[in-house]
């Protein structure tokens, strides 16, 4: 049964869940059939200014006057900014941006996981949230399954630097602000999520930046003995 207000673990979660994993395979195969230059830029083209139409419809969203809030409405969690990145990715097939999307979409499954969200299927915040993380995942097939990136050591040095600058910069505006963008401030989200975990602020914050360069390492890992194809740098 479908519920008004939207709970982890629950069946609309599920469902959602199998959803966008069916969406997101069947991309995967289309994209693996598509033969001829003019399919695969209409492809691009579809992925890539959906995604940015999905980035700007929540932005959009959250700035409705009804529900602006400066400290959480600005598009500055990490899978606002992965969205944007996956659709730059996509549409400008610039290396850095494809390294990006890459290491960063292994934070975004958590969103998947234990998503930040209480609204049911009956608001529109339910929907806007599942289509615009549906394009991050979207956007990254694109670019590992039709561009056949594999992500290099200096991809992953990059991706680390690029995200410790991010991060720096948005520990200082929560610091100064009192605001919690990134969940780098000195709150934990209102749902379980693993942040919640991690311990008390500010230690919290070196856990998060120990972890999250774990998963980027391991995201490497399986193909480093690759090279990418199909880039620009």
């Amino acid at each position: 049964m479908l519920i008004a207000n939207f709970q982890t673990g629950s069946s609309t979660h599920l469902i959602t869940l199998a959803v966008i994993g069916i969406l997101t395979a069947a991309l995967a195969v289309a994209v693996g059939r598509t033969a001829g230059e003019p399919t695969r830029v209409l492809l691009r083209n579809l992925i890539g200014w959906g995604s940015l139409i999905a980035g700007l419809l929540n932005t959009a969203y959250w700035m409705f006057p009804s529900r602006f809030d400066l400290s959480q409405s600005l598009p500055l969690h990490l899978c606002n900014l992965a969205n944007f990145i996956g659709a730059l990715a996509v549409l400008r097939e610039t290396r850095l941006f494809k390294g990006l999307l890459y290491f960063w979409s292994g934070l975004c499954l958590w969103a998947f996981l234990t998503p930040t969200l209480d609204r049911g299927v009956g608001e529109p915040g339910f929907w806007i949230f599942w289509l615009y993380h549906s394009f991050i995942l979207f956007t990254l097939v694109l670019v590992v399954r039709g561009d056949r990136f594999r992500p290099s050591l200096r991809d992953l040095r990059r991706s680390i630097a690029f995200s410790l600058g991010l991060v720096v910069c948005l520990f200082g505006i929560n610091a100064i602000t009192g605001w919690n963008y990134g969940f780098l401030g000195d709150d934990v989200p209102g749902v379980p999520t693993p942040v919640s975990l991690l311990g008390a602020y500010p230690l919290r914050i070196l856990w998060m930046i120990l972890l999250g360069a774990g998963i980027f390492v391991l995201l490497w890992l399986p193909w480093r003995n690759y090279s990418t194809t199909r880039t620009r740098k």
